[in-house]
């Protein structure tokens, strides 16, 4: 069983800050890692004015080429022969270098962005949320106990148990603040102080727990 928040007031909105919190930090780092992205990938235009430079070299050559006259021997070949060796080495590296660098800009910008955002969201997110997802479950096990004992009507060896794990768990200034005297509880079979102590440790309201049954009084004799 999951249970997400404690039953008591104050530890049910420390928990509800720590979630806001580091919702805020991963929200806030991936808004930072996005604008570095979109900065970076600014410099596309870099590439693409390349690549457009490349493209007009490559028209200008075309334009050339169906200039060049016809049926003149050698002068023809060799003028064609130059037209290509200018887009070789002019038009067309210069549209394969701009796709390269738009290809580099695009792997850079999301490099950045993820060294940027993602080692401070882990750095939160792995330690808080292990720690949460165990709070939660520990929380949600104290009510299943809860339930069944309330269920199956053994409130008083629940109550018993929590007792003897209040005694065992808590800190001794916790467990003589729930108790001038455990010892003695223990002893006198007194569990309510100390079983109650260990559910709000727990994070559970101890009347969640059925109330321990009041003794019976003697039957009343007329004078």
């Amino acid at each position: 069983m999951i249970k997400a928040y404690p039953d008591r007031t104050v530890p049910a909105l420390l928990r509800v800050a720590g979630d806001l919190l580091s919702l805020l930090w991963t929200a806030g780092w991936a808004v930072l890692g996005w604008l570095i992205y979109q900065t970076v990938m600014g410099l596309e235009v870099i590439a693409d004015g390349i690549t457009s430079t490349g493209i007009t070299f490559n028209n200008w050559i075309d334009s050339f080429r169906h200039a060049v006259p016809g049926g003149i021997p050698y002068l023809t070949q060799f003028l064609l022969d130059t037209a290509d060796a200018l887009q070789r080495y002019s038009g067309d590296s210069l549209v394969s270098a701009g796709h390269n660098i738009h290809d580099a800009i695009i792997r850079l910008a999301i490099v950045l962005a993820l060294l940027v955002c993602v080692p401070p969201i882990l750095l939160v997110l792995l330690p808080y949320g292990t720690w949460r997802w165990r709070d939660m479950r520990e929380v949600g096990a104290a009510l299943a106990f809860v339930r069944i004992a309330s269920v199956t009507g053994r409130a008083d060896q629940a109550r018993a148990v929590l007792a003897f794990r209040a005694v065992t768990s808590l800190s001794f200034r916790q467990l003589m603040s729930a108790s001038s005297d455990p010892v003695g509880d223990l002893a006198e079979h007194r569990y309510e102080r100390l079983a109650s102590a260990m559910l709000k440790r727990a994070g559970l309201d101890p009347d969640r727990l059925a109330p321990p049954p009041l003794p019976e009084l003697p039957p009343h004799r007329g004078s």
